[in-house]
C-alpha cells in the first residue's frame, strides 16, 4: 500500500542528522514529531481527510519570516503557531478553502532597486530570491491602516506567503515536510478537486512590499521567528 502522510515523515524524521549549527528545535526529531502530532490533532471531521503536513516559513506583511506547521485538509488548511521549546499550539488560524480566490507561484523578492534589496545584497552578497506561493482569500480589500499596522490581523487572513523551511546554510530540506513545490502541488491537486471551486494558478513573482526593510533584516538574518538554542539557552 502507499505510504500515508505519518509513516512519509517518518521516515524522513529517521534520517534527519545531528542539530545542525542553528540548532533549530524543529529539526529535533521527537520535538517535531510532537509538533505534528500536536497539529493533527486540530482536525475536525468537517474539515475532511488529511491531505499533508507542513513546516514551511511563512513571511508576514512586514515581512518577517516564521516557521509555521500548515496541515492541509479536503476542506481546510490551517496555519499553525507551534512553540517547539514548550511543545504546545499557541495559535492556529482555520481557513476555508472554498474562501481561495487565486494562488500565485513564483520567486519571491524584493521589489527591484528598493532599499530593501540593498540592504540583502550588502548582507547576503546577492538579492536573495526563493521558490514559494502566495494564497489570496475573498473578502473586503484591506485598507492602508492594516498593510501598515504589525499587529493587523486582517492581512494575515486575506493574504499568505510560504517558502521552504531552511535548516541552515548546507543543509537539505527535510523532503517533502519543508518543501513548499511539494505543499503547493498538493494544494493545486485539492482545490482542483472541489466543485465548483475554480482557482487558476498564476505564475508570477510574489514581490515582497518594502518600506525600509531593515527590522525585517535584522529579525530574518538572526532567525527570530523560529525556536532555536544557543548553548544552554533556549529561546
Amino acid at each position: 500500500p502507499p505510504p500515508t502522510p505519518a509513516s512519509s515523515h517518518t521516515a524522513q524524521l529517521a534520517r534527519m542528522s545531528q542539530p545542525p549549527p542553528f540548532n533549530l528545535l524543529s529539526r529535533r526529531q521527537a520535538v517535531l514529531e510532537a509538533s505534528l502530532v500536536a497539529a493533527r490533532a486540530l482536525l475536525t471531521p468537517a474539515d475532511g481527510q488529511e491531505v499533508g503536513i507542513w513546516l514551511l516559513t511563512a513571511v508576514n506583511h512586514w515581512n518577517l519570516e516564521q516557521e509555521r506547521l500548515i496541515v492541509l485538509s479536503a476542506n481546510a488548511l490551517y496555519r499553525v503557531k507551534f512553540n517547539f521549546l514548550q511543545q504546545r499550539v499557541e495559535k492556529s488560524t482555520r481557513l476555508r478553502l472554498a474562501d481561495f480566490e487565486s494562488i500565485t507561484l513564483g520567486r519571491v523578492r524584493y521589489a527591484s532597486q528598493s532599499i530593501a534589496e540593498g540592504l540583502q545584497t550588502l548582507s547576503r552578497g546577492a538579492p536573495l530570491a526563493r521558490s514559494g506561493v502566495r494564497i489570496t482569500l475573498r473578502g473586503e480589500e484591506v485598507n492602508k491602516w492594516d498593510r501598515w499596522n504589525p499587529r493587523s490581523q486582517k492581512m494575515g487572513e486575506r493574504r499568505l506567503i510560504f517558502t521552504s523551511h531552511e535548516g541552515g546554510e548546507g543543509l537539505a530540506l527535510i523532503e517533502p515536510l519543508e518543501s513548499v513545490d511539494d505543499f503547493q502541488s498538493a494544494l493545486q491537486r485539492t482545490l482542483a478537486g472541489i466543485e465548483g471551486l475554480e482557482v487558476v494558478p498564476i505564475v508570477s513573482d510574489i514581490v515582497l512590499d518594502s518600506v525600509l526593510g531593515i527590522p525585517a533584516l535584522v529579525y530574518n538574518e538572526n532567525r527570530l521567528g523560529e525556536n532555536r538554542t544557543r548553548g544552554s539557552i533556549a529561546f
